[in-house]
């Protein structure tokens, strides 16, 4: 467990570290989803952006370096100030600009396990590795538990927090009139997904969470994900029946008294490496995860 840990957190701390050292080339492009409502693809996760004559609503906000080139895209959409901003989940490359749109004026909107987060020296049960609080001014304002609506610029949207899944304070934010969803890491294109246990991730509530979301969802639904390009419902469901396969065949190996080592030289994952192999995770590495965590919840139960 804890060689692969430290072979994902080495990897996704090379994601970061190579997207900070291109800050001054990063550009930001506004995509059009449905009316009055863009998502942004820069460096980091994709920001929602939603306008009208109330204010202008953001989801997430990536790195601190882009958060003028942020904004500046922003104002080409709408001159109106940002009222509120929304983390879908602590992540940096998700709320790393929350310091400096709060300047701005935004008010910052996440889950309770956020701030809770966010709040406290977090450290790491692996590799004993210790990060510092967040300063207080990247700190959500106004926290919730399971839902929370808005009623913006004639659009009914609605935050669901779902079971820990990518980490324990995920949310999907959905907007109802225009069919819309904006998931955050809770669905990504780039392959297999990053479930940050050491946050409170886990892959049952990724399948099960996921299960949650679809049933919200029609096949005239838009998906914004965390990473990648606009999808639909059944993008969706095909990357939750992924996860669900190589969870199962993983619970089956493990009962037949495999060992976890064991379990990366089974061809569990690499059946969705041509797929999903050209992220920094990978296959085999996430099987070996899967076995943790799933072993672990066992021991949890007893």
């Amino acid at each position: 467990m804890k060689k692969t840990f430290l072979l994902l957190l080495i990897g996704s701390s090379c994601l970061v570290a190579q997207a900070q050292n291109n800050f001054d080339t990063v550009n930001i492009k506004p995509v059009l989803v449905a009316e009055n409502l863009y998502f942004l693809k820069g460096s980091g996760g994709n920001i929602g952006v939603f306008i009208g004559k109330e204010g202008t609503l953001m989801i997430d906000d990536q790195f601190a370096p882009l958060s003028n080139k942020i904004n500046g895209a922003i104002k080409t959409l709408s001159p109106n100030d940002i009222r509120f901003l929304i983390n879908t989940h602590l992540h940096g490359d998700h709320s790393g600009g929350n310091e400096n749109f709060k300047r701005m004026g935004a008010t910052i909107v996440a889950h309770d396990k956020v701030r809770e987060r966010m709040s406290k020296e977090q450290v790491n049960p692996t590799n004993k590795n210790v990060t510092p609080p967040r300063p207080e001014e990247a700190w959500p304002v106004i926290t919730f538990s399971e839902k929370l609506n808005f009623y913006l610029n004639q659009e009914d949207i609605e935050l669901v927090h779902v079971n820990p899944a990518h980490t324990d304070g995920d949310v999907v934010v959905h907007f109802k009139k225009v069919n819309v969803f904006h998931m955050g890491d809770m669905f990504v294109t780039y392959g297999y997904p990053y479930i940050d246990y050491g946050n409170g991730g886990s892959i049952n509530g990724f399948i099960s969470s996921l299960d949650a979301i679809l049933a919200m969802m029609d096949d005239n639904t838009k998906v914004i994900p965390g990473h990648g390009e606009l999808c639909r419902k059944g993008d969706v469901k095909n990357f939750r029946d992924h996860l669900a396969e190589i969870r199962d065949e993983v619970a089956a190996a493990l009962k037949k008294g495999k060992k976890t080592e064991e379990l990366s030289g089974l061809p569990i994952a690499s059946k969705f490496d041509a797929e999903w192999g050209k992220g920094f995770v990978k296959g085999k590495d996430f099987v070996l995860l899967v076995a943790d965590n799933l072993k672990a919840t066992q021991v949890a139960k007893k």
